[in-house]
């Protein structure tokens, strides 16, 4: 019966969470749930991954599989079932924009599932660092939100100086269809700085007027 919950509520090498294994069984008492999970270590049908993580492998030609971090921080901290709650931060933005093409040894997110403004936690051995959004991070605000970070921790000289960067944003603002309306309704939850950059780089005129 536990091993057919997992099947139905879980994909295989998705992350797996104890709090969400213990929400799947509401009819069984906490105790019980984790003699289960130890009883599918055991037999190989879970694996625990990190400290209240496990997964199911799927079996390649290369062996057992292995979720990456990356997955255990997305599904945590930005995005599961459609639901967007969290972007990442600098390190990866800034490789996402061009702005730099060194790939970063730590994760940094900004997510709604963090109380403390900033927090360092270890998975897997990985370095994460949360921060606290400064407003509700959801699927219709995250791409505005995305460049209003970018822009309040970006160097404008470079920004200037570097052709593929400003080619990386527009992209990204047609891609996304973020509108002025989207922009300006978020420019208040900032610093000064963000609105400033935003407004000297000329995205306003690309973002649809809206």
């Amino acid at each position: 019966m536990f091993t057919k919950k997992l099947k139905e509520s879980f994909k295989l090498n998705e992350p797996i969470f104890t709090s969400e294994i213990l929400e799947s069984l509401p009819g069984l008492s906490r105790a019980r749930i984790y003699q289960l999970i130890s009883d599918a270590e055991k037999n190989g049908y879970l694996v625990r991954y990190d400290n209240g993580i496990y997964y199911m492998p799927k079996k390649t030609e290369f062996g057992l599989s292995v979720p990456s971090v990356n997955s255990v921080v997305d599904k945590k901290y930005i995005k599961d079932k459609g639901k967007t709650f969290g972007i990442y931060g600098r390190y990866v933005m800034e490789l996402n924009f061009s702005v730099s093409t060194q790939v970063p040894n730590d994760i940094e997110v900004i997510t709604n599932n963090e109380s403390r403004r900033v927090r360092e936690i270890s998975i897997r051995g990985r370095r994460v660092i949360l921060r606290k959004s400064r407003l509700p991070i959801t699927n219709e605000n995250e791409g505005a939100y995305t460049l209003m970070e970018l822009f309040n921790n970006i160097d404008m000289r470079q920004y200037r100086e570097e052709q593929q960067i400003q080619d990386s944003v527009y992209e990204y603002v047609r891609n996304k269809k973020i509108t002025r309306k989207d922009i300006l309704s978020l420019a208040d939850a900032f610093p000064a700085k963000a609105m400033k950059n935003i407004a000297l780089s000329g995205i306003l005129y690309e973002a649809t007027q809206q």
